[in-house]
């Protein structure tokens, strides 16, 4: 490594560490700022400086844990080796292993993957390593989100190659809320022409409505909420009237699994298929009437003029045979 690459991981060590500064966000400002030079030069300056990060016990924040996501696959091989062997030794890596499990699962023992906390969701699934395929949801123009941090605008999952034509992702929806009486938020309309998995569907919410809520779609796949019908109490979208332009992207191993507390804000959570990102746990719904769990068909982040809660994740489920679809929100 170049001395002046070396000097800036030094540099950057040294303002994590040192609490003599002002404020801890203008240290953070200026490590960003040294990173986000190197973001396109390779993954070996970003290898070592979270290596050195550990060295001087200043690993745990959110910027040296966001940079795994810019190793490529041989360095973040070396980085699986390092953070188990630091485990071994004692070094409290939790975090930056969570990050490396997700991202490569294959690197580490049944072991480890058994004791993750992001992977107890997934249990039911046989085979830990083997992950469904999906798609992701990419806006035109990279992240929605106005976070000033280069690795979260710059984050691999905002920014994979797409397919398809362009989708309209909000704004007003066809139908009305039978509790509020307001017009239903657009989500999406999938083209099962384009994408042969999904079904051809329009895909709108109550932006009043925090409840698991049914919708019924006709042969076109327009919606009509079926009850149980939603409380109104709360509010879960706003503004309903932005309109954003995505395109689908077939999704890389190194994504298909997103944990909702590392990906938050900073990776891209639109999916289509695959595996939910859990706020809270798994909640499948059941189809009115029957013992038949529904099918996760795809969740919406809390970005793109969308919030759930107090800030969370909405999933849509679906079920082929009675064309209902339910919507669950979770949230902080």
């Amino acid at each position: 490594m170049s001395n002046p690459r070396l000097q800036d991981i030094q540099t950057a060590v040294r303002l994590l560490t040192d609490l003599s500064r002002s404020t801890f966000q203008g240290r953070y400002a200026d490590c960003e700022a040294i990173i986000a030079q190197h973001l396109k030069d390779g993954s070996a300056f970003l290898l070592e400086l979270i290596k050195a990060a550990v060295e001087a016990g200043v690993h745990q924040v959110t910027l040296i844990e966001d940079a795994v996501s810019f190793l490529d696959d041989a360095d973040l091989a070396r980085l699986a080796f390092f953070l188990q062997s630091a485990a071994s030794r004692g070094t409290d890596v939790e975090d930056l292993l969570s990050h490396a499990l997700l991202q490569a699962p294959d690197l580490f023992p049944d072991a480890a993957l058994a004791t993750s906390y992001d992977f107890a969701d997934w249990q039911q699934h046989t085979d830990l390593r083997s992950a469904p395929a999906c798609k992701h949801f990419i806006f035109e123009g990279g992240s929605p989100s106005d976070s000033p941090f280069p690795t979260h605008r710059n984050h691999p999952t905002w920014h994979l190659p797409t397919t398809g034509g362009p989708l309209a992702v909000g704004g007003r929806g066809s139908a009305a809320c039978p509790v509020c009486r307001q017009k239903l938020t657009h989500l999406v309309t999938l083209d099962s022409s384009e994408e042969k998995f999904v079904p051809g569907l329009s895909i709108e919410t109550c932006a009043n409505s925090l409840e698991p809520t049914y919708y019924s779609h006709d042969a076109e796949g327009r919606p009509t909420p079926i009850g149980p019908f939603h409380s109104d109490d709360g509010s879960a979208i706003k503004p309903a009237s932005l309109v954003s332009t995505v395109r689908v992207a077939a999704t890389p191993p190194r994504w298909l699994r997103q944990s909702y507390g590392i990906s938050n804000s900073r990776q891209n959570l639109f999916r289509l298929g695959g595996l939910p990102s859990w706020v809270q746990g798994p909640q499948f719904p059941l189809v009115p009437g029957t013992d038949r769990e529904m099918k996760f068909l795809l969740q919406f982040d809390s970005l793109a003029g969308f919030f759930w809660g107090s800030g969370g994740m909405l999933y849509v489920f679906w079920d082929e045979e009675s064309r209902i679809t339910c919507h669950v929100s979770q949230w902080t």
